[in-house]
């Protein structure tokens, strides 16, 4: 006789962010934040994780996902230099 495995506890709910929040968590600000926002989650290639209720309705984003995202990105700085171990960059004249 075979019996069903106990049920696994329940997994906590994914969060979800509106883009409203994920502008505010990127930095964007002003009339076009969420515009800027759903653009670069375009570049990252991040998808609506499902929308709002209602007509006005936002989309709705896995918080995790931006996240590491955004973790991702490369810093501000010399794109690729290397740094001495002093903190300074090298140049191509320095051995």
């Amino acid at each position: 006789m075979t019996t069903d495995p106990p049920p696994s506890p329940a997994s906590p709910p994914e969060e979800l962010w509106t883009v409203s929040v994920v502008a505010a968590y990127l930095g964007f600000t002003g009339d076009s934040a969420t515009g800027s926002a759903r653009k670069q989650l375009s570049r990252w290639g991040i998808a609506a994780h499902s929308r709002e209720p209602g007509r006005s309705g936002q989309s709705l984003y896995l918080a995790a996902q931006v996240r590491a995202a955004h973790e991702a990105r490369p810093g501000r700085g010399r794109h690729g230099a290397t740094r001495t171990e002093g903190g300074r960059f090298t140049t191509s004249t320095d051995t």
